[in-house]
């Protein structure tokens, strides 16, 4: 395909300046025919201001809707303007290569179902994530060595073909987020498609504040035991609850902040609780 669409999707929820950098280096992009438009989950910050400021479309949800549910609604929305979705997250710089690079390798192989780029802590320059690795019973991890095995692109800024979502479906939204990447690809992976990693292109990540680190150990925690639970048998996920059981007692003795958060994860898994959580 020449010069496929490219729909840009950033999802904002109160991400404050973040957004400002985000979409001006998005508006610098070398790649042509990209579009962007800004998904918020009902932002209740002046995050908006600058978006409005810069002439970008604007979807309000007007509530959080959570990662899962807010793309796919997207997906709907703008299926007619795209041949390519890049779902991105509002805390990222995005150098002016990145989109031409990743659109080169998701053209090049129609079994190609997921881009990302590598990315970089904004801070340090380290590597943050050259894709996750998963295996049943264990928590997914970043790979942080390029060229090393991976099973999955991390979800805060991948190019997805619209085709994936004709015949795979999209996000899962029983996870809302965190995990929903590793599942949506290894659901697509029956259907040919395999994730990959556009060596040549990188983003810079803002590490996220105290309070997502906290309610991200309970996402991680619920949505792990339901990965396991759906694509692995009994007993990896017995092992992963029991693992996971121990480090939020310990936690709890030793006074880390995530250890309730972990613990709750766990709790809402066995009473069956999906979706997102509202936390006081």
């Amino acid at each position: 395909m020449a010069d496929p669409r490219v729909l840009v999707l950033v999802l904002n929820y109160n991400a404050g300046d973040a957004l400002d950098s985000c979409l001006r280096s998005l508006q610098a992009s070398t790649y042509g025919k990209a579009e962007i438009v800004v998904l918020d989950n009902g932002s209740t910050d002046a995050s908006l201001t600058a978006a409005r400021r810069l002439g970008f479309e604007v979807h309000e949800f007007r509530t959080n809707l959570g990662y899962c549910a807010a793309y796919n609604r997207a997906f709907e929305m703008y299926a007619d303007r795209a041949d390519f979705f890049l779902l991105s997250n509002p805390d990222l710089v995005v150098p002016p290569p990145a989109i031409d690079r990743m659109v080169r390798v998701a053209s090049a192989d129609e079994q190609v179902g997921f881009v990302g780029p590598i990315q970089r802590h904004e801070d340090t320059k380290d590597i943050r994530s050259a894709g996750i690795r998963w295996r049943c019973g264990r928590l997914p991890v970043h790979v942080t060595r390029p060229g090393e095995r991976y099973d999955a692109i991390e979800g805060a800024f991948v190019l997805v073909p619209k085709r994936v979502v004709e015949r795979v479906g999209g996000l899962d939204e029983t996870f809302a987020l965190n995990l929903e990447d590793v599942e949506w690809q290894t659901r697509a992976r029956s259907a040919g498609f395999r994730p990959v990693i556009a060596a040549d292109a990188e983003i810079f990540h803002r590490r996220p504040g105290i309070v997502r680190r906290h309610t991200g150990a309970y996402y991680q925690t619920r949505n792990a035991c339901v990965l396991t639970w759906r694509h692995c048998g009994s007993k990896a996920l017995v092992r992963i609850r029991t693992r996971l059981f121990c480090e939020g007692l310990a936690g709890l003795v030793l006074g880390r902040p995530r250890a309730p958060y972990l613990l709750e994860g766990l709790r809402d898994f066995r009473r069956g609780i999906t979706g997102m959580k509202r936390f006081p």
